[in-house]
C-alpha cells in the first residue's frame, strides 16, 4: 500500500548549504485512496535569524519562533509522522528534501535512501495543467479552493496534497517499499503540544482543499 507523506518547508533563506534553516514543517500524510490519516505542522526554531525580507514573505518573525522548539526536539515527532511512508511529494521537491537532509544531517541521523519520491510541480508540468508549474497557478487552474495563509508550510502542504489526488488519481504506477526511518531514542507514542503564532489548521480543515479524510485520522495536539 503507498502511503504518500506530502509536506512543506518555511526557511531563513534558499540555501541549506549556505546555512539557512527550517523555521516552519508540515507534513499530510495521505493513503493509497489519497485521504488524510495523519498531519503535523509546527513553528522550528532555526537558531539563527530571520531576515526581515524572508519574514515579508511566509509571515513567520523571530518572535514567532523564540519559544519554539528546534529541529532537534521535534525530531521525534517528525519520524513518527513520516513512519510507514512509501513516497515523499512536495512542490519542487529538490527544494524540500534538501533542507529535510540538512537538517536531518545536524540532528545526527542519515537521510534514508528507501523510499519514492514524487514532485507535483513536475507532475503538473507533464501534464500540463496550467501556463506554469507555480503551486498557485496550479492550484487555481485545477480549481481548488484556498484558505488564506499561502506561504505557511501547512496551507502549501494541504493545497500540494490536493494537487497530488488529482493528478494520480488515475495512475496505479507509484507503488513502493515503505522507508526505513531511524528509530530515536526519545521517540514517544504521546505526542507534544507544538507552538503556533496563530490558529491552527486542524484536520477537518483540510477538507477546504477538498481532501477526505481517513475515519483513523490522527494529528498532534497544539496550542494556540
Amino acid at each position: 500500500m503507498s502511503l504518500f507523506a506530502v509536506f512543506d518547508v518555511e526557511t531563513t533563506g534558499l540555501s541549506s548549504a549556505q546555512g539557512d534553516r527550517v523555521v516552519e514543517i508540515a507534513i499530510v500524510v495521505l493513503d493509497d485512496q489519497f485521504r488524510v490519516v495523519r498531519m503535523l505542522d509546527s513553528l522550528v526554531h532555526p537558531q539563527r535569524s530571520i531576515p526581515s525580507r524572508v519574514t515579508r514573505i511566509h509571515g513567520i518573525s523571530n518572535e514567532a519562533i523564540r519559544e519554539a522548539p528546534t529541529f532537534a526536539d521535534l525530531l521525534p515527532e517528525l519520524i513518527d509522522c513520516f513512519s510507514g511512508v512509501t513516497h515523499l511529494v512536495a512542490h519542487n521537491i529538490s527544494f524540500d528534501v534538501g533542507f529535510l537532509r540538512a537538517e536531518l544531517s545536524g540532528c545526527g541521523v542519515e537521510m534514508p535512501h528507501s523510499f519514492g519520491r514524487l514532485c507535483t510541480m513536475q507532475l503538473a508540468r507533464q501534464k500540463r495543467v496550467a501556463q506554469n508549474a507555480k503551486l498557485a497557478t496550479v492550484v487555481s487552474a485545477l480549481r481548488i479552493p484556498m484558505i488564506s495563509n499561502a506561504h505557511r508550510a501547512i496551507v502549501d502542504a494541504g493545497a500540494t496534497a490536493r494537487v497530488l489526488s488529482l493528478l494520480l488519481e488515475e495512475d496505479a504506477s507509484v507503488s513502493h517499499s515503505p522507508i526505513r526511518w531511524p528509530m530515536h531514542q526519545t521517540l514517544s507514542g504521546c505526542p507534544r503540544q507544538l507552538p503556533r503564532d496563530n490558529p491552527p489548521i486542524t484536520l477537518q480543515s483540510l477538507t477546504s482543499f477538498g481532501l477526505a479524510i481517513a475515519s483513523n485520522a490522527t494529528r498532534p495536539v497544539e496550542k494556540r
